[in-house]
């Protein structure tokens, strides 16, 4: 059996790295510009992000503690029926969280890779103003897609 040495490979290689980026390109612009009818899901900038809801307070409390991981463009939305100052925690997270702080429609701010902590956790983490909504994603989620403060929401149910 013969094997390709490396001076075969070099002038396709570049090539190669064309259409596979191409390829991954493609499959990101594919996933962001879908959104499924049956499921909750947000826009921001043109990322589409499916969403778990947690509207009562049991399910606001446990958020994604316990969670091993969260898909890569998933997340959590907190619903509130009203217009506070929240403060959230890293309790019995096992992976960093971006948390962004919305008010209707509009972004308000955004805390980026928040560490994990233990069940009894020290540091806290409050919207900059009263708001309605909360969005947890994956650490450095906010920086990968140019999310920002003042960016527009659009909620689909």
């Amino acid at each position: 059996m013969k094997y390709c040495t490396p001076k075969y490979l070099l002038p396709i290689l570049p090539i190669i790295i064309i259409i596979g980026g191409y390829l991954i390109f493609i499959e990101v612009k594919n996933t962001q510009e879908t959104v499924h009818i049956n499921e909750p899901s947000i826009k921001i900038n043109n990322t589409v992000i499916a969403v778990e809801l947690a509207v009562d307070p049991a399910e606001q409390w446990q958020g994604l503690s316990d969670r091993k991981n969260l898909g890569p463009n998933n997340g959590m939305l907190f619903v509130f029926p009203d217009y506070q100052k929240r403060t959230f925690v890293m309790r019995r997270m096992h992976f960093p969280l971006d948390i962004i702080w919305i008010k209707d429609d509009k972004i308000v701010g955004i805390a980026k890779n928040l560490p994990s902590e233990n069940e009894n956790p020290d540091k806290l983490y409050s919207s900059p103003l009263p708001i309605n909504y909360v969005l947890e994603v994956n650490g450095g989620f906010c920086d990968v897609f140019n999310i920002k403060v003042g960016d527009t929401v659009e909620f689909y149910a």
